[in-house]
């Protein structure tokens, strides 16, 4: 089990400029996350910040794209 972590770079998609953008959330409370199927590591987390639960992305451990 990893770490709970104090901070997560998460990965939104930017339809405008149509590329990923990466931004560093503060994690309030942290409730686990799930794991990519190929390479078995996280590619979303489940946290509380700003007293408002969220699903955040990140870049996964693999280079699969579907």
């Amino acid at each position: 089990m990893m770490d709970t972590p104090k901070e997560i770079e998460s990965v939104e998609w930017n339809d405008q400029e149509k590329t990923w953008m990466t931004r560093k959330i503060t994690v309030d409370e942290y409730h686990g996350f799930t794991e990519c199927r190929y390479c078995h590591r996280p590619m979303s987390h489940n946290i509380k910040t700003n007293n408002e639960f969220r699903v955040v992305y990140v870049k996964c451990g693999c280079t699969r794209t579907q």
